[in-house]
C-alpha cells in the first residue's frame, strides 16, 4: 500500500456519521490490519496521502494514527514513515494443559470463535490407537476458527470419542471454553498431554481462514491429551499464524540416572 488509490480501496469516510472522522479512519486502518489486508512490516501512506485520499485534515489523520500507535498496531520510524506492527502475538505456554480460550482470556485477550464444522464419523487407525479405542469407533470432530482481539489466529481440529461425549453438539461451543463443557457436563478434566510443534506452509483452506497467502508460514501444534484418570480423551491439531503466535518452553537441568545434575 503506497499511494492514494490503495488507501481509498480500504474503506470510505461517511460524512453523515456521528463518529468523528479520525475515529472512522482509525477503524478503516484497524480493520485492514486485523484482516490481513495490511501485513506486518508494510508501510502506510504518508499523512499527506491519507489526508488527500479521505479528504481529511492533517490533524484528523494524526489523531487516527496516534490511536493506532497507542494500540500497538503501527510504529513510526523517524525519516522512514509509518509501518504496520500487526496485532499483538498470542503468547502460549507449552507446558500448561489448558484450553485456548482459558489460557488467552487469562492473559487479557478478547476471544471469539467461529464454528466451521462439527461432524461424527469413524476414526482412522492412527486416531484409534492414540485414543485407545477400536479402529472405526465413532469420533466427533470439531473444527473452529479462533480469533484473538478480533484477529484470526488459528484453525483448530478437536477429535473426541463420540461415545464418551454424547450430545456434545447440543452445547454452545462457540462462545466459551470447550474444556469447561467437558468438565461441567461430562466430568472430564485435563491431566497431562504430549505436544509437538512444527513449521508448515499454509494450504489454501487454512490461508483463506487465517487471512494469509497460500504457502505462508504456520505453526502446527499436535497434541494427545489425557484426563485426570490418565486416559486419553482428546486429539488436538491447531494451525497458528506464525506472525501472531509465540510458544513459551521452560527447560530444567538434565539429570543422570543417579538423579544428579549432568555436568
Amino acid at each position: 500500500m503506497a499511494g492514494e488509490t490503495e488507501a481509498e480501496n480500504l474503506g470510505a469516510i461517511h460524512k453523515g456519521s456521528p463518529l468523528p472522522y479520525y475515529a472512522q479512519l482509525a477503524g478503516i486502518l484497524r480493520d485492514a490490519i486485523t484482516e490481513g489486508l495490511l501485513e506486518p512490516g508494510s508501510a502506510l501512506p504518508s499523512e499527506a496521502q491519507l489526508g488527500a485520499s479521505y479528504q481529511l485534515s492533517r490533524t484528523a489523520v494524526r489523531q487516527a494514527l496516534g490511536e493506532l500507535a497507542a494500540e500497538g498496531l503501527i510504529r513510526k520510524e523517524k525519516g522512514r514513515g509509518t509501518f504496520v506492527r500487526g496485532p499483538r502475538r498470542a503468547d502460549l505456554v507449552v507446558q500448561e494443559l489448558r484450553g485456548f480460550y482459558d489460557e488467552l482470556t487469562e492473559r487479557g485477550y478478547a476471544i471469539d470463535t467461529e464454528l466451521l464444522s462439527i461432524t461424527t464419523d469413524e476414526s482412522t487407525a492412527d486416531e484409534a490407537t492414540l485414543l485407545e479405542v477400536p479402529t472405526g469407533s465413532e469420533v466427533t470432530r470439531i473444527e473452529r476458527l479462533r480469533y484473538a482481539d478480533g484477529a484470526p489466529i488459528c484453525v483448530t481440529m478437536t477429535i473426541l470419542v463420540a461415545a464418551r461425549f454424547p450430545g456434545l453438539a447440543d452445547h454452545d461451543i462457540r462462545s466459551g471454553s470447550l474444556y469447561r463443557i467437558l468438565r461441567d457436563h461430562y466430568g472430564v478434566m485435563a491431566g497431562r498431554g504430549h505436544r509437538m510443534i512444527e513449521a508448515v506452509a499454509a494450504d489454501r483452506t487454512h490461508a483463506r481462514h487465517l487471512g494469509v497467502r497460500s504457502g505462508s508460514p504456520l505453526l502446527k501444534l499436535s497434541s494427545i491429551n489425557h484426563d485426570q484418570q490418565d486416559a486419553p480423551f482428546e486429539l488436538f491439531i491447531a494451525h497458528y499464524r506464525a506472525d501472531r503466535t509465540t510458544f513459551q518452553v521452560t527447560v530444567s537441568p538434565a539429570t543422570t540416572l543417579t538423579g544428579q545434575e549432568a555436568p
